[in-house]
């Protein structure tokens, strides 16, 4: 993250990334034409600026949002060639990783409150279940909350013995 954050040396008032004097320098070209370097700046083509530390904290939460809408990755790939202009897979890959990384950090600093919120749902759903008769279903809804609070963590049925 710190790769992709602090990328740009220096930026103005605005959050954007303020690059050198401004004047493009033309690399060397490779040794042959057939080499299996990276392609390098011309004039003619210069690479993209590197993104400010805001566009990386947006693009990292617009891929929080793609990973929870569940889009397969060839969508979320082509996605981030629309909206930021990245063709790259590996470049995707890193914010991608990232964003998961983020996710999971958030949801275990926020557990307990998870927990709760699950609870009370199911605590519904037994509710419901039992006004309705569908006694199969508070059992159920009983041995969830058991799990999720974490009273119950053996296996409902003991094994089988072996002969």
């Amino acid at each position: 993250m710190e790769e992709l954050r602090n990328s740009a040396p220096t930026e103005d008032a605005d959050g954007k990334p303020v690059w050198g004097d401004g004047k493009q320098k033309k690399a060397a070209k490779g040794a042959h034409p057939r080499c299996r370097q990276p392609p390098r700046p011309t004039a003619e083509a210069p690479f993209a600026p590197r993104p400010s530390r805001q566009e990386v904290e947006r693009r990292i939460a617009e891929a929080q949002l793609w990973i929870a809408q569940r889009l397969p990755l060839i969508e979320i790939r082509d996605n981030a060639a629309r909206n930021w202009g990245i063709a790259n897979t590996k470049t995707v890959g890193r914010y991608l990783s990232l964003a998961r990384q983020r996710m999971v950090e958030e949801l275990v600093q926020n557990r307990l409150e998870h927990q709760a919120a699950y609870i009370e749902g199911l605590s519904e759903l037994i509710r419901r279940s039992i006004a309705a008769e569908q006694f199969n279903a508070a059992v159920g809804a009983y041995r969830v909350m058991a799990e999720v609070t974490g009273m119950l963590r053996a296996p409902l049925k003991a094994p089988e013995p072996r002969p």
